[in-house]
């Protein structure tokens, strides 16, 4: 095959969501992830309708991870006309098909929500549909952590753990043009070491050049420790001043981690033993397919497991699952916990939650995960007093707080460690998936640190890493 090998980013530049990442090889074109981009309702539309390759044009597709800003516009992919396969590992599969069934319910919702209020523009419709969802599933080739695989002759993929979510991985393409080879490392999302449940990222082999993610490359994360006193905290004065504790919450990971660390401290005794309803029926099924795949835990995680279930089921919590039972949570009259989907606050029953309770100052609102621009979640954490939920002007009385010390992004000491790691470090390092002031943070720190030269690429940019 051979010749020149390029690539472009023609998402997650300068931002943090919507990643999908161009890349050619001689004539071979293909997409590493395909994500939704979250932010502003017209914006994010246009822009996941739009790709610069026609779908139709693409060879085939890679994909790091099953959150939906890595793999949810996929479908949309699908629907305007791409026919490739869609390479994951297993777990990702797994999680990625009732997320993305998920997602077009919850476009099919919003958008019949918005033409009963008279509030749908012209022609809007969902980007995809339940047809398309099932297309895309039927795409899924999975692979194994180090299980090379030939994605095209003298293309040589290899996934390792990246420690995210379940499933999440580090991919390595290796490119061969007679006795020369290229190896470009792609991160993903790359995640942390020492925390609950899942193991720690992995070091692959060394690469020529590095797509490495940069969401908090320009902060650090608080300890362990500080963040389970501040949930406990949190919680405690939540409850005594008999209000209800309303998490946004990714389904897939930051959940699971959540109810383990809630379950830990109610039963130490540290925190009040209040009731928790997972309100996500997709954050459920995750837990499903977690309990399927132990051989992705830390060794802690997997011997609680071994004992009985533990940590993702124990007497105090429910899950919720019709939209009967999440609507009589608002009838509830004792203090709780509501841990609900989606963690920016951009859909899912959270809505639901937040336009009930955002208003009483006895609830609290606690943020667990990054919050991108323009997402309901960053305008409350950025004290605004009154914010549209659902269509419809909601005043701000609540508590609102954050934590990121739950956050499944390395921070930029973790991100800087695992790059100087790396033996021998990148020739060239890209940064992606990160707001512009913490990628060009990031960017000033490895320049410092290591030998490469490092990019912070601007939308649909192209660069030419062999020729």
């Amino acid at each position: 095959m051979g010749g020149p090998l390029s690539i472009a980013f023609q998402g997650a530049a300068r931002t943090v969501t919507g990643s999908r990442h161009h890349i050619r090889f001689g004539e071979r074109t293909w997409l590493f992830d395909c994500g939704l981009y979250q932010g502003h309702r017209d914006e994010a539309d246009g822009i996941n309708r739009t790709f610069v390759s026609p779908p139709g044009s693409l060879d085939t597709l890679v994909i790091s991870h099953a959150h939906l800003d890595h793999i949810g516009n996929v479908p949309t992919l699908v629907s305007q006309g791409y026919a490739g396969r869609v390479h994951c590992t297993t777990p990702t599969a797994e999680l990625a098909a009732f997320m993305l069934a998920d997602s077009a319910h919850l476009m099919q919702q919003d958008a019949e929500h918005l033409a009963r209020h008279g509030k749908a523009r012209a022609g809007a419709r969902p980007l995809y549909g339940a047809q398309h969802v099932t297309e895309t599933v039927s795409r899924f080739v999975t692979h194994d952590y180090h299980a090379p695989w030939d994605l095209f002759p003298d293309v040589r993929v290899e996934y390792f753990d990246a420690g995210h979510i379940l499933g999440s991985a580090l991919t390595t393409f290796t490119f061969r043009n007679g006795e020369r080879t290229f190896r470009l490392g792609m991160s993903g999302d790359l995640g942390r070491g020492h925390r609950p449940i899942l193991r720690d990222p992995e070091h692959h082999p060394a690469v020529d050049a590095m797509v490495l993610e940069s969401t908090y490359g320009d902060r650090f994360h608080a300890s362990a420790d500080a963040t389970t006193r501040g949930l406990c905290e949190a919680v405690s004065r939540t409850i005594a001043r008999g209000g209800r504790v309303l998490i946004p919450s990714f389904a897939v990971g930051r959940t699971q981690e959540v109810v383990a660390t809630l379950h830990g401290l109610i039963r130490d005794g540290t925190c009040p033993d209040a009731p928790i309803f997972v309100d996500s029926p997709m954050a459920r099924e995750a837990t499903e397919v977690f309990t399927r795949h132990p051989e992705c835990f830390d060794a802690e995680t997997a011997e609680a497991f071994r004992r009985g279930g533990e940590p993702f089921g124990f007497r105090r919590l429910r899950y919720v699952a019709t939209p009967d039972e999440s609507r009589s949570l608002n009838d509830l009259r004792e203090p709780c916990i509501i841990v609900a989907a989606s963690g920016m606050c951009e859909g899912g029953r959270i809505l639901h939650h937040l336009a009930h309770g955002l208003g009483d100052p006895k609830n609290t609102v606690l943020f667990v995960g990054y919050q991108g621009d323009g997402t309901l979640g960053r305008r409350l954490l950025d004290h605004a007093t009154t914010v549209n939920v659902l269509g419809e002007p909601v005043r701000v009385g609540a508590e609102i707080a954050a934590l990121d010390g739950f956050s499944a992004h390395a921070d930029q000491g973790e991100l800087v460690a695992w790059v100087t790691a790396l033996d021998p470090m990148p020739k060239r390092i890209f940064l992606v998936h990160g707001d512009l002031g913490p990628a060009e943070t990031l960017a000033g720190v490895l320049r410092q640190r290591t030998p490469a030269e490092v990019f912070v690429p601007e939308k649909n940019q192209e660069f030419a890493l062999w020729s």
